[in-house]
């Protein structure tokens, strides 16, 4: 008889075998949520703030005492005849194997090192929970422009067995727009090469034209999260060809690289790779890739920069690129890197090829990356400077020097800068990129450069802190703010891409509040960011400003 109760109680669904039900609750999507972190039942509704056309988000945290299905489903939020349009992602997690160096524990999420929350996979209902871990789920929302201001109510429903849990949440729309055509450059350069993708896309091996369709979503992608520049390297891409004994470049491959991205809506500003480059390392051998006649034959050779080939070429190259953007009507959006982090010995050189580019491409802005920490003296030739983060700190009057004579200038993170700095490493604070942007804001700074959009290593959620020589390792995410997606031909968002979208709008409504009430911007934006290291760090405090800003942004 015992032996059939027993039987009969595991028939028995675990809600009325007096199961504990899985716990729920809403989290600030500016806190990351670990698989240990502790979740508590909490009443009442989640209150999000959004711009129209503008993103918000926020988290539902779920834990339960035994490996358990469940199915999450999202009511968009409406308000009468309007509605938000609302994802649901997954988010998964990767491996952090040491904080970045030089940057005291406080800056970090948290001491410890190992499983971090990161990659967003979309989700389409059914959730598998693991016993005694936390899952977090991202509900990413977006209102169109044309939504009306108001609150919008919505909930998220948790199916458990037979049990519901529904969570009420709501979304106060502000009459603050974020504008249509985005003033702030964005680009996180990404790395198309045949033989990195065809290792993380296997499908390619057997049909190479999917690459094409893989660039595009990507592209579609990255548009979505507000990025409008995108790095297409020309001089790889275009092809010399021999013609009546001379040089002539066939842009038919650049074309079709620009003409893809312009589909996808990421290439408003097309960049185009760099001119030059080093044989080595950092401290190589300054060369120029070089195209000449050998033997009645085409050849190729990256050559020093005082050959005799190389100033003839390059100046050739540049004539027929000039006339080709002019043909296409590409030369108001087109800008030209150089040579990437010039500095020390290799300035005097750099700005010679400067000088040159800038004859042979008028009405084309230089854009470089430079370490003002580096160098004495900054190259004026540059149209648009590139400093990298942390090294301007007590020269923002060089630039400012650099902009009264009609230069412009962006910033950039690689590597650094690490201690109190802002940057996106998947151990720090989702606040530090969302940050990032009021940066651009406070000193005039115009655009925003990552290196990293893609540079995987073969074991992208796991080897996240690839050794670059000697003992030296990345900082955590440094090398990729996008995760793979073989199946689906793209790329997986990460939440410190959401939080940097936020931060791309916070600009975008900076700009739009520092019109309408340029005291209280200015005001707004000095209780925020007092300084590069000085800034606000509690989420709590941030979201107050936020609503300030909604509210100047709006006309309040």
């Amino acid at each position: 008889m015992a032996k059939w109760v027993f039987v009969l109680l595991l028939l028995v669904p675990p809600y009325l075998r007096g199961a504990e039900p899985v716990v729920v609750s809403f989290v600030d999507s500016l806190v990351k949520v670990f698989p240990d972190t502790a979740v508590h039942i909490a009443g009442g509704t989640s209150k999000i703030v959004s711009a129209r056309n503008g993103h918000s988000s926020v988290q539902l945290a779920l834990r339960a005492g035994e490996k358990r299905t469940v199915h999450v489903r999202v009511t968009a939020p409406k308000l009468r005849e309007g509605a938000l349009e609302s994802r649901l992602f997954r988010v998964g997690n990767v491996r952090v194997e040491l904080h970045p160096r030089n940057t005291p524990l406080e800056e970090v999420v948290r001491p410890e090192v190992g499983e971090y929350p990161d990659p967003l996979f979309p989700l389409n209902g059914e959730l598998q929970l693991e016993a005694g871990r936390t899952q977090a789920i991202w509900i990413s929302l977006f209102a169109p422009a044309s939504v009306r201001p108001g609150i919008y109510h919505g909930a998220v429903e948790v199916k458990d067995g037979e049990r519901t849990q529904k969570l009420p949440f709501e979304v106060e729309v502000f009459p603050a727009t974020v504008p249509k055509e985005q003033k702030l450059w964005v680009t996180n350069w990404f790395w198309f090469e045949r033989e990195r993708m065809d290792k993380h896309y296997p499908k390619l091996k057997s049909d190479p034209e999917r690459y094409w369709t893989i660039l595009e979503k990507i592209g579609h992608t990255m548009a979505d999260y507000r990025q409008n520049a995108m790095f297409i390297p020309v001089r790889m891409l275009v092809k010399a060809q021999l013609a009546d004994g001379e040089i002539k470049y066939d842009f038919s491959e650049f074309d079709h690289w620009v003409e893809i991205f312009d589909r996808a809506g990421v290439s408003k500003l097309i960049e185009g790779g760099h001119l030059c480059g080093r044989d080595g390392g950092y401290d190589g051998k300054y060369v120029l890739p070089t195209d000449y006649i050998e033997d009645g034959k085409i050849a190729r050779k990256d050559l020093g920069a005082d050959d005799p080939r190389v100033e003839p070429n390059l100046r050739e190259f540049l004539r027929q690129l000039h006339t080709h953007l002019s043909e296409k009507k590409w030369i108001s959006r087109y800008v030209q890197h150089v040579h990437d982090e010039p500095h020390g010995p290799e300035m005097p050189v750099y700005r010679r090829f400067v000088k040159i580019v800038n004859e042979e491409l008028p009405g084309v802005p230089t854009v470089d990356a430079i370490s003002m920490d580096e160098n004495e003296t900054y190259p004026d030739e540059t149209k648009i400077w590139v400093p990298l983060l942390g090294t301007f700190d007590n020269k923002v009057d060089v630039i400012e020097a650099h902009k009264s004579g009609g230069g412009q200038s962006w910033f950039y993170t690689c590597l650094h800068p690490t201690g109190k700095h802002l940057n996106r490493f998947v151990d720090f604070p989702l606040l530090k990129p969302r940050l990032l942007h009021w940066v651009n804001f406070k000193y005039g700074l115009t655009g925003f450069l990552h290196w990293g959009g893609n540079f995987w290593m073969d074991k992208p959620y796991e080897d996240l802190q690839p050794n670059w020589g000697g003992d030296l390792r990345l900082p955590a995410g440094d090398d990729a703010i996008t995760y793979p997606d073989p199946e689906g031909d793209g790329v997986f968002p990460s939440i410190r891409l959401e939080a940097m979208r936020e931060g791309i709008e916070d600009y975008e409504l900076l700009m739009e509040a520092a019109q309408r009430d340029p005291v209280r911007t200015k005001a707004l934006v000095e209780k925020v960011m007092p300084g590069f290291t000085e800034y606000v760090r509690d989420v709590g405090e941030f979201r107050k400003y936020e609503r300030e800003l909604l509210e100047i942004a709006g006309g309040k």
